[in-house]
């Protein structure tokens, strides 16, 4: 068995700069969907903190797609030696924005519809979730999901811009954001009206996974998460780390405790990217934990639509919460996903590959 790392990393580096899709990206994110869908569907078993927390599924989200995001505007920019700003959002545009405004779509005709109190919810947090400031307001619906989604854009409104035009001084830029999106969970800024989620370092995994990009990016750099994480077993070692400080036996997680699992996460993620065969590869490659990653934003999307439908076809028969409960909403969620996917995402991501390759 291989367990030592290869002491070649120049060649490495030069491998890796050549990658032209991590194969480990799309494991990694079913591993997230399934934790967010477990943390709204699942009963958590007791004892087991970590149980408790499937919510950490979102901050995983945001590592890999920093990581991603920065990964493909750096490449781009070396091949190219300038970024497409059109083409990033002709992209973004036709990525995210078609299956977004479907849900938006079918809940907003729902709740005007069916009049109550959770449609009167819904039409309250409707024009936040049109324009993606859902994380900057309180949200009671269904829709307080995109809150999520609210930071992912705003985040590709900001970021490639910096990549274009301040690529001097992301160095210095970077880190100083990090540390100033990490401080209201420590009590910083107490006279600052912050919403909720800016106190739970929304911005603070999406800046890890930018860094890790520019990181592995540089030999130099490289070289050193090389050596460091380059193991074929290093993947299941930071994994354990992962799943240690996720179960820190505690009911608050803010402040430390949350930003310890951010950096594992981080580890864990570049030890999945810095080599492609490690001791992971086979299970995070496995065709229905690919899939699972591949549709993962649908199924963020649609999981609360499902769950309506679930609730109300089994809820006779399953215990909202147990386990056969949530094997049929990882199931239903995932095809309505798989749907979406190839019926009506498809022809949008087939306009992507012409407009803007």
């Amino acid at each position: 068995m291989d367990l030592a790392p290869n002491p070649d990393s120049p060649k490495n580096h030069s491998r890796y700069l050549q990658i032209e899709s991590f194969g480990s990206l799309d494991g990694l994110r079913a591993i997230a969907i399934l934790a967010v869908l477990w943390h709204h569907f699942a009963t958590p078993i007791s004892g087991w903190e970590i149980t408790a927390r499937g919510f950490l599924g979102v901050d995983l989200f945001f590592i890999i797609s920093g990581f991603l995001i920065v990964t493909l505007l750096l490449r781009e920019h070396s091949r190219n030696g300038s970024l497409s700003m059109r083409g990033f959002y002709i992209r973004r545009f036709l990525r995210i924005f078609p299956p977004y405004y479907l849900m938006l779509l079918i809940v907003g005709i729902t709740a005007f519809l069916k009049p109550g109190n959770t449609s009167a919810a819904i039409k309250h947090d409707l024009p936040y979730a049109l324009f993606y400031v859902s994380n900057l307001v309180p949200m009671s619906s269904m829709l307080a999901i995109t809150w999520s989604l609210s930071v992912e854009e705003q985040f590709y409104l900001i970021v490639p811009a910096l990549e274009k035009y301040a690529r001097r001084v992301l160095p210095l830029l970077l880190p100083t954001a990090y540390f100033l999106v990490i401080l209201p969970p420590f009590g910083v800024f107490p006279d600052l009206e912050l919403p909720q989620f800016f106190r739970e370092t929304t911005f603070g995994p999406i800046l890890l996974g930018v860094m890790l990009a520019h990181i592995l990016n540089h030999r130099r750099s490289f070289e050193w998460v090389f050596r460091a994480l380059s193991w074929r077993l290093a993947p299941v070692l930071t994994l354990i780390m992962v799943v240690i400080s996720a179960s820190y036996p505690a009911g608050d997680i803010s402040g430390w405790q949350r930003l310890t699992i951010h950096w594992m996460m981080l580890i864990f993620v570049a030890s999945c990217v810095i080599r492609e065969k490690n001791i992971l590869q086979p299970f995070l490659s496995l065709w229905l934990i690919r899939r699972i990653g591949i549709v993962s934003y649908g199924m963020y999307l649609y999981q609360h639509l499902v769950g309506h439908f679930i609730r109300k076809s089994l809820e006779a028969v399953v215990i909202p919460g147990n386990l056969i409960y949530f094997a049929c909403m990882v199931f239903a969620t995932w095809v309505v996903a798989e749907c979406s996917f190839r019926y009506f995402e498809m022809p949008f991501l087939a306009a992507k590959a012409r407009l803007a390759p």
